[in-house]
């Protein structure tokens, strides 16, 4: 019997057609998700920053705000393109999260928002390739959808209608804890966190 594949609705393609919409986008249907990129961004302090899938370079135009060496990588040419436009001072490669082109202990804060939750994403990996090229005394930040810690009907049915668009919450305390970190959370709301670590 062959065994059924799915059709991913988010695919590099789909960021290239969207990159031009795409902040006024997550602006109307997603705000908790720019709250949490400024959140993010209030907890830097001073040094160098990589914006893993950095998309549109929004997290990293407010990096360079407050003063940091801006880094970000992404896979979408055309959320690159919109990124160097919005941040030229940046340097911006497109690469992998799940294997960043980056030696071991190079950045002071290593950050990911909007980006791990989801349904074909293995997030232990990513965030264990975070924690390779964080400094040692520096902070990973990621602000995403979390797995509930209380299973409901309700809650089981909003995963499934994600689902269908390829998103899904992990269970990021988890992953965490089996990369040896404790992380310290924010509520934003029920479904949207800040989490972050020191290594």
């Amino acid at each position: 019997m062959k065994k059924r594949v799915q059709a991913r609705v988010w695919t590099t393609k789909t960021y290239d057609r969207l990159s031009r919409y795409y902040d006024t986008f997550m602006k109307v249907l997603f705000p908790v998700g720019e709250r949490g990129r400024e959140r993010v961004v209030e907890k830097l302090g001073s040094g160098t920053v990589l914006d893993v899938a950095c998309g549109t370079g929004t997290l990293l135009a407010l990096a360079a705000g407050k003063g940091l060496k801006c880094y970000g990588l992404d896979l979408s040419a055309g959320m690159l393109a919109q990124a160097r436009r919005k941040v030229p001072a940046a340097k911006i490669e497109r690469a992998s999260y799940y294997r960043l082109p980056f030696p071991d202990n190079c950045f002071d804060y290593v950050v990911a928002t909007n980006a791990l939750s989801g349904e074909f994403i293995d997030a232990k990996s990513v965030l264990a390739e975070m924690i390779r090229v964080c400094k040692n005394g520096g902070a990973i930040y990621i602000a995403e959808w979390p797995k509930a810690t209380v299973d409901t009907f309700m809650e089981r049915l909003v995963v499934s209608l994600a689902k269908l668009n390829d998103d899904a919450p992990q269970d990021y305390l988890k992953i965490f804890g089996q990369l040896g970190y404790e992380p310290d959370v924010e509520v934003l709301d029920d479904r949207y966190h800040v989490l972050g670590i020191r290594k």
